[in-house]
């Protein structure tokens, strides 16, 4: 067993793990499947892999500039606070793992498990109602980090290969039936561009997307459309809120200058060396605020690059292998389907002032079941779920799903955190489908043990069938036909 986990670790080390390798053979292999020359499948994989690297080079930059100030907030101002935040987060787990005498091979076994699994149930669709697989390297292997540790507290007594394959299973049930959620949204918000949202907010997008649909059709109803930002022009200076790279740069000013001024400069010097006893500290902040649509762009532009030669590669492999299967991909990669860019801006401004507004009244109260929540969930979280709630609903559709966000990822993470045990160690990475998921899995898996964990895959399998029951006509052809699909539904899409 030692040694089949030594070479899956390996295979996963230095191939699946490597994000950017992997969406690079990934693109030939289903450019060559889509009967596309040699020459064009290997421009085609470079592209999509360059692509990807400057995608990545957007999302770490982002992440670089927002964690000096989270770790300000918690050895400056001394926020003794558990926080929601992918790198503390992992960091937690790996000292949990640590504990039970594992490494973090057993996790990518378990990924690995859990890929294989997913890929079956895909290819099992006329019987599990699965239409999606997620291929984000880096949301497979970050849940599969979650998600070994949490099932050993639960289950302290499996042994490796046990370990496994309960965690493997579980992955793969919950990355199919949560993708599956977001097809007819992505769907639609993509006029069908074959994709679907592979990431951490899933059900949120869902929500959102149905409460938007709500919304539009009670407005119709009464002969009224939906305000949206497509139809507002803002007067005054408010219009530069129709300009998503100077709304940002003047939201990012307002967020990080609060939270800057607050540590100080002498208390940002102990976490930021690029900070120097000689800089002027108000254009440090100024500076600071300005890297975020710088490395929005980026993020934007490595996105469109991968996105597009990724769909010419999944229609080929779909086709051959996992025929009308749609991918789940990062959901940065929908950004760019937004016309108006103020509904990106709107989205993570709304999110982080409730975010921040939730964790201050939870910290002045005592309230046990707070979390201080990061950058990623914060920016990430709160735009994708905006996004989908507004194409359909527009304006107060986002704000109300905007608000979901903030529930879970400071509330029902804390909450998750608590139940299995991970309070104490200060942080976690429970974005929301996490937090949903584990706040209401947990004490199932607590106190009902292994019936507990069959009642989780049972419920989790039910949903797409659910999904399918409802909309026979159509569930299958929103992801094989999506021109079609919008005929045969006509009003009722």
């Amino acid at each position: 067993m030692e040694n089949v986990i030594s070479v899956l670790s390996w295979i996963w080390y230095n191939f699946f793990d490597r994000a950017a390798m992997m969406m690079m053979v990934l693109v030939f292999v289903g450019q060559m499947l889509s009967r596309r020359t040699l020459l064009d499948s290997v421009m085609g994989a470079l592209k999509g892999y360059i692509g990807y690297i400057v995608y990545q080079t957007g999302t770490g930059g982002l992440f670089s500039t927002f964690q000096p100030i989270m770790m300000g907030m918690r050895q400056v101002l001394g926020m003794d606070i558990l926080v929601n935040d992918d790198s503390l987060g992992a960091a937690t787990l790996t000292s949990i793992l640590e504990g039970f005498g594992r490494t973090t091979s057993l996790q990518m076994a378990a990924m690995a498990a859990g890929f294989i699994i997913a890929c079956l149930l895909v290819w099992a669709k006329r019987y599990t109602k699965c239409r999606s697989l997620i291929i984000q390297a880096h949301i497979l292997s970050g849940q599969a980090i979650d998600m070994v540790p949490i099932l050993l507290v639960m289950y302290p007594l499996m042994n490796d290969f046990t370990c496994i394959l309960a965690v493997g299973a579980f992955l793969a049930v919950k990355w199919c039936m949560l993708s599956n959620l977001t097809v007819e949204p992505a769907q639609d918000l993509t006029d069908g561009a074959n994709m679907c949202v592979g990431h951490t907010q899933m059900i949120g997008d869902r929500i959102g997307y149905e409460y938007g649909r709500y919304l539009e059709k009670k407005a119709k109803k009464q002969g009224k459309e939906v305000k949206k930002f497509e139809n507002m022009e803002l007067p005054g200076w408010l219009a530069v809120f129709n300009d998503m790279y100077v709304a940002s740069f003047l939201v990012m000013l307002l967020y990080f200058g609060v939270l800057i001024s607050l540590i100080g400069k002498e208390g940002m010097m102990t976490v930021d060396p690029s900070l120097g006893a000689g800089t002027s500290f108000p254009l440090y902040i100024f500076h600071t605020a300005g890297k975020f649509p710088v490395y929005l762009v980026i993020l934007l532009t490595g996105m469109r690059m991968f996105v597009a030669e990724l769909t010419v590669a999944f229609s080929g492999i779909s086709e051959r292998i996992l025929p009308n299967t749609l991918p789940g991909i990062d959901c940065a990669a929908f950004y760019g389907f937004v016309t108006n860019g103020s509904v990106i801006t709107l989205s993570f401004l709304i999110g982080s002032a409730a975010m921040t507004l939730l964790t201050t009244v939870g910290m002045l109260t005592g309230f046990p079941f707070v979390c201080l929540v990061g950058f990623v969930p914060m920016m990430f979280d709160s735009a994708t779920v905006g996004i989908f709630a507004h194409h359909r609903g527009g304006i107060k559709a986002l704000v109300a799903s905007v608000l979901t966000v903030a529930v879970a990822d400071v509330f029902l993470a804390a909450v998750a955190a608590h139940i299995i045990g991970f309070a104490q160690y200060g942080g976690v990475g429970f974005q929301y489908d996490n937090a949903v998921t584990l706040a209401v899995f947990s004490p199932i898996w607590k106190y009902l043990g292994w019936a507990g964990y069959a009642l989780v895959l049972a419920i989790m399998l039910a949903v797409p069938q659910i999904q399918y029951l409802k909309n026979k006509k159509g569930y299958f052809l929103a992801a094989e036909d999506w021109e079609q699909y919008k005929e045969v539904m006509g009003e009722d899409l």
